[in-house]
């Protein structure tokens, strides 16, 4: 019994642990978070090429790009294939749980997969050159967003875009890179992505609760709340407790509380992130944004507190520079589920040589109310007449001719040069 405890203890504090470091941990100011994604990968792949060689380093590489999608269907293939093999026959026993949730764990089963399929397959959008009509639907807020050119293409960077170093192209209203469908997710993917979340998050919750109730069903129909248990080493009469019932039921069912652990501790942990994206989305903010926003509040703040305590010295800037802000969240930090991520541009640092007034606090300009906010999401304005009209006259107007009526596609493909 207590080896049960240590084992599940042990389970949890490994899985907090390398969900913090490799998830939720900035690895620009963890020591943590940079151990686990950039010490440690660092000295694996130094080792491999020493041993193996370049050529066999790149495979790998090519490889580990997609070891987040071959986790994701081992996990979930590996799950329920115990569900198949022991859930089910527990659920054809079980008085306390309708049979029909066995058809209805095949539809689950595939609408899950198939939203991984669909949102691995769609693209986010591409802005080039000649896109560029196609997606340019907002104002600059000339605090994250300013009318300037990418480094890296030589193109105009529209507003809400980013260059994505993953894909190595210019996504139109990026959200953040995710490796578990290895690709940006953007303008045109992002509902999709919002499904994947949504059918998983209910995948792990319907499973953790039917799960629950076939062991649950185990309790009342042996009457174990009410049984006396017998210690195997000493031989003597114990009475039954949740700890002992749960240690019984878990050594004979080692397979299916094994998956409802995992369904459960995975059920919350994207309930949560379904609930941040539902948040942001409800806001019209991106994970980018909402990244670069928390940093434009943080500047205003401190700058608001130095400007009053240098008011009260007489010593301040006679006028504020609303174009420091700017500069402070400029940056094209990478960003991934939860925010920034290894092996991206450094933030500006601002020198705080000037004493300055902040003025108030912006306002953000893209939120245009809840039923305008998802209708957006829900419905791309990259596939609305107005914008394939704004492309279709602008490739007209090429001296080439190059476009013509002819649309980009709708960017079915992980391939970085999809539209």
């Amino acid at each position: 019994m207590v080896s049960l405890a240590l084992q599940i203890i042990a389970f949890l504090s490994v899985f907090g642990f390398f969900t913090y470091a490799c998830i939720f941990a900035d690895p620009d100011t963890s020591a943590l978070g940079r151990f686990c994604t950039e010490d440690i990968p660092s000295f694996l792949y130094r080792c491999i090429e020493r041993i193996c060689g370049q050529k066999i380093l790149a495979r790998l590489s090519k490889l580990a790009d997609r070891g987040l999608q071959i986790f994701y269907l081992f996990v979930v293939l590996g799950s329920w294939s115990v569900v198949f093999a022991w859930g089910y026959p527990a659920i054809e026993r079980s008085q306390y749980i309708r049979t029909w949730h066995q058809y209805a764990g095949y539809v689950v089963f595939v609408c899950a997969l198939a939203s991984w399929h669909k949102a691995c397959r769609v693209g986010p959008g591409n802005v080039t050159a000649r896109t560029i009509p196609l997606f340019d639907h907002y104002e600059y807020d000339d605090i994250i967003y300013t009318n300037r050119i990418c480094k890296t293409l030589k193109i105009r960077k529209i507003a809400r875009s980013k260059y994505d170093r993953c894909t190595d192209r210019h996504v139109p209203r990026f959200d953040h890179f995710c490796g578990w469908i290895n690709q940006s997710v953007g303008e045109r993917n992002y509902r999709w992505f919002l499904l994947f979340l949504t059918t998983h998050v209910f995948m792990c919750l319907y499973g953790t609760w039917a799960m629950a109730t076939v062991l649950w069903g185990q309790v009342l129909e042996k009457d174990l709340l009410n049984a006396t248990f017998f210690n195997g080493m000493t031989g003597a009469e114990v009475e039954a407790d949740y700890i002992i019932i749960f240690h019984y039921i878990f050594s004979r069912n080692m397979p299916i509380c094994a998956v409802l652990l995992l369904m459960s501790v995975m059920g919350v942990m994207l309930g949560a992130f379904l609930g941040f994206h539902i948040c942001i989305t409800s806001f019209n903010m991106t994970t980018n944004e909402q990244f670069k926003w928390k940093r434009v509040k943080q500047w205003h703040k401190k700058e608001r507190k130095r400007y009053e305590k240098a008011l009260k010295e007489g010593n301040v800037a006679a006028k504020s520079n609303p174009g420091m802000m700017a500069k402070q969240v400029s940056s094209d930090v990478d960003v991934g589920c939860t925010g920034p991520v290894a092996g991206g541009a450094k933030p500006d640092v601002i020198a705080e040589d000037d004493i300055i007034d902040p003025g108030p606090m912006p306002r953000y300009i893209y939120n245009k109310g809840f039923v305008a906010n998802w209708k957006e999401v829900l419905f791309p304005l990259s596939f609305r007449e107005e914008a394939i009209r704004r492309y279709v006259a602008s490739a007209r107007d090429r001296p080439d001719g190059v476009g013509g009526n002819n649309l980009p596609d709708s960017g079915v493909s992980s391939k970085p040069k999809n539209i």
